[in-house]
């Protein structure tokens, strides 16, 4: 259900683009579903803009950190990522009430896991 409505998000944000509101560059809060364990997790990611629509991901989930390249509009981001020995892909899609809501699975994964971002003040 949560990826459908991701889908559709990420279609009606070309078709409509919405004011972003706490959303693009910055320092986020996350928390998330794991896409193997189920469990759930959360941390920070720092957003950075590389290029004029390339973007860097530093994640730091507990102990761990992670790492993403990706490119999108600042609305709808799609970053390959890796750490801890995995790759994987991530798609974020902006919520008009600001942050991103996302979905990802590590390569070669048949589970998918989601992530809520919310800028930190």
């Amino acid at each position: 259900m949560l990826r459908r409505s991701l889908i559709a998000a990420a279609a009606a944000a070309f078709l409509f683009p919405a004011a972003a509101s706490a959303q693009g560059p910055g320092q986020y809060r996350i928390k998330g579903v794991d896409a193997r364990t189920k469990e759930a997790y959360s941390g920070t990611a720092q957003l950075s803009k590389t290029g004029d629509d390339t973007w860097r991901i530093v994640w730091r989930i507990g102990g761990q950190t992670w790492n993403g390249h990706g490119i999108g509009d600042g609305k709808v981001l799609a970053v390959n990522y890796s750490g801890q020995g995995v790759t994987g892909i991530f798609l974020m899609i902006a919520r008009d009430s600001g942050g991103y809501e996302a979905v990802w699975s590590y390569t070669g994964g048949t589970t998918v896991g989601t992530e809520e971002w919310v800028k930190a003040n």
